[in-house]
Order: C-alpha cells, then structure tokens, then sequence
C-alpha cells in the first residue's frame, strides 16, 4: 500500500492601508497627517488558523479538506463603496505535479455586513487572477467577512511533497 504524504503550505498576504492622495496622509485637506481623518479606509487580512492541509492516507486524496473560519478580512470604506478581490498569485508544486489548476477554495462564513451587493455564498475556486467577492457600500463602520479554506480532492495522480500556496486579497475604490 503506498502511503501518500501531501502539505499544503500556505502564506496569506496580510496589509493595511489608509486613502492617500498627495501630501496630507488622511484625505481631509487639513494637513495634520495624522492618519485619522474622515476618510480613511484600510483592509487587513487575519488567518484564524493555521493554513495548512496534510495529506497522509488515501481518503485525504479523495475528499474535500477544509479549515473553518480561516480567514477573517477586516476592513473600513468611510469615502466610497468598495470591492473585495482574491487571486493566487504563487503557487509552485512538487516535479510532476500540476501547477495550472490551483484545488483551492474560499467559501464565506459570516460577517458583520447586512447590505453587501454581490456577495458570492458558493465556494469559489481560487485562479490566479482577480475574483470578486462582494461590494461593500461605504459606512462608517468596521466591517469583518470571514471564509473558510478548503482544499478539493487531489485524486491519486498529485505527487507527493510540499505544495505553497499565496492568497493575495485587494480592496479597490472608484
């Protein structure tokens, strides 16, 4: 019986940001840049576990694994609606392995939101380029979208070894 060993291994882009625009860092035009004024936005992203998947028997090859509550995006958008994206922009495998389909998927939890458009409820597979989660209209408010991580079946062919995965979340404003 051959045993399969399999890891994914993640690393989950985390950064904050403030609306800029020319010298004044906090967009109220009263040059005290201090970073608190009325306009302030920012997104931080936070793993709630850790974002890892082992594969160690062949069952794991056959079902979907997944991490629950993995991911928590906490974000604020007091000028302007705002959009959520994620992609995977780095994901590399072992020799002989398929680096073209990515088995990862985000599946929403929970939040905070009661007036989200286009929020995407179904797991969404993960490519490498930029898929819409939800439009966020502007509030003074902090708001928080938790997803699950899930893992697709691999089936028999993945080579074993060491799989590293990158999530890359944006938030964009008009």
């Amino acid at each position: 019986m051959r045993v399969f060993f399999l890891i994914l291994f993640s690393f989950v882009t985390m950064f904050a940001f403030s609306s800029y625009k020319g010298g004044d860092d906090d967009d109220d035009g009263g040059g005290n840049g201090n970073g608190k004024g009325k306009n302030d936005a920012y997104l931080e992203v936070n793993t709630n576990r850790s974002l890892s998947f082992t594969c160690t028997k062949p069952d794991d090859l056959e079902q979907t694994q997944v991490i629950n509550n993995a991911i928590t995006l906490k974000f604020k958008t007091k000028k302007s609606n705002c959009s959520i994206h994620a992609k995977v922009t780095n994901y590399t495998v072992p020799r002989g392995g398929n680096s073209s389909v990515i088995p990862l998927e985000l599946l929403y939890s929970s939040s905070n939101s009661s007036n989200a458009t286009g929020l995407i409820t179904q797991p969404i597979q993960l490519t490498r380029y930029d898929q819409q989660l939800f439009i966020q209209p502007k509030k003074s408010q902090t708001f928080q979208f938790r997803y699950d991580l899930r893992l697709m079946p691999l089936g028999y062919e993945s080579p074993a070894g060491r799989y590293n995965f990158t999530i890359l979340f944006t938030m964009t404003q008009p």
